[in-house]
């Protein structure tokens, strides 16, 4: 379970956040296979797995129980998620977004999204270090894995900015969706999870109280 600190903030932003950072750093290494092994199926292969596991693997390390109905809820939150994120990028195609292109207003929604990104992974990992001291411990685990999520996911960025600098005739639509998407269907998907179980408990409650 997360620290009385973090719950101050709120469980569902924390939850929220672990399921987007997590799912980042698991797309990265995917990726990062992909381009050591030069075998572009492994990213289309194991693509879907990876951002509907690490959301899931986020669930568990807060102690939640991974059953159908979590996995169900997560599976739709990363559907709506994901038609969410594509919507607005095809907002941007009547502007010119051809992939080489990018109108200043995209640029502007992409840096306040990169911004909240930024501010969301210090969050979390100030709270894994301080929960790390001696004093406090309670979600070791979870603290580990934000960590190494981490520094996977700032390599990750390093690695595709460093490609793309290098790189001629550069999709930039493609590189955007790459940096922020899998963050932004990992939150989706654990509060897609979050709001069908907490809807499940809800009615399950109200079928037992007339019973009663």
């Amino acid at each position: 379970m997360a620290s009385a600190r973090t719950f101050k903030v709120g469980p569902r932003a924390l939850l929220a956040g672990d399921g987007g950072l997590l799912t980042a750093g698991a797309v990265g290494i995917a990726i990062g296979l992909e381009s050591l092994l030069g075998s572009a199926g492994i990213l289309a292969t194991v693509g879907f797995a990876v951002v509907l596991l690490a959301p899931l693997l986020a669930w568990w390390l807060h102690g939640r129980d991974v059953d159908g109905t979590a996995t169900l809820g997560a599976i739709l939150g990363f559907v709506v998620g994901g038609v969410v994120l594509f919507a607005a990028l095809a907002l941007g195609l009547p502007f010119g977004l051809d992939g080489t292109n990018i109108p200043g207003v995209v640029v502007l929604g992409v840096a306040v999204l990169a911004a909240a990104y930024l501010v969301a992974i210090v969050w979390l990992d100030v709270d894994a270090l301080r929960d790390l001291s001696p004093k406090r411990r309670t979600h070791v685990r979870l603290d580990i894995v934000r960590l190494l999520a981490t520094a996977v996911y700032v390599a990750f960025i390093v690695g595709e900015i460093v490609w793309a600098t290098g790189a001629s005739n550069v999709d930039q639509v493609q590189v955007l969706v790459v940096l922020v998407g899998p963050g932004a269907l990992g939150a989706a998907a654990v509060m897609g999870a979050d709001l069908v179980v907490r809807r499940h408990e809800q009615r399950s409650h109200a079928h037992l109280v007339p019973g009663a």
